[in-house]
């Protein structure tokens, strides 16, 4: 019997990466602390859209804003740091709207950057 495949670009799989990325960040509290400043976001507002496909998909922005970042979650979670990207999209679409949590354009272009990045370094856990 094979085994299933996952697609982050799945609505519920994006889902779980998101609201993963988003309990790392909260496990630590100068990671969370970073988050909340470049987003002007407080705690109150992070808990009232915790949920938010749109506040999920900026958790994961900033996730792939930051290399190691991204790197140092992928392997928590056991996941790709590729699949990070496609489940940003398929959270919101490659043409979200984050201006309602201080993401716009530059936001959108720094995902497309760094998913860019990912898929050219990281070959998997194999390669190492």
């Amino acid at each position: 019997m094979s085994k299933p495949s996952f697609s982050p670009a799945v609505p519920e799989n994006a889902e779980a990466i998101g609201l993963a990325a988003l309990v790392f960040l909260t496990e630590d509290g100068d990671r969370l602390g970073r988050f909340l400043g470049e987003t002007g976001m407080s705690p109150a507002d992070l808990g009232q859209a915790a949920g938010a496909p749109e506040m999920l998909a900026a958790v994961l922005d900033h996730l792939l804003q930051d290399e190691s970042l991204l790197m140092v979650f992928a392997a928590s979670a056991g996941i790709e740091p590729a699949e990070i990207a496609p489940a940003r999209i398929a959270l919101v679409g490659a043409n979200g709207d984050f201006s309602e949590y201080g993401y716009g354009e530059a936001a959108q272009k720094q995902v497309k950057t760094a998913s860019r990045k990912v898929s050219r370094r990281w070959s998997g856990p194999d390669a190492e």
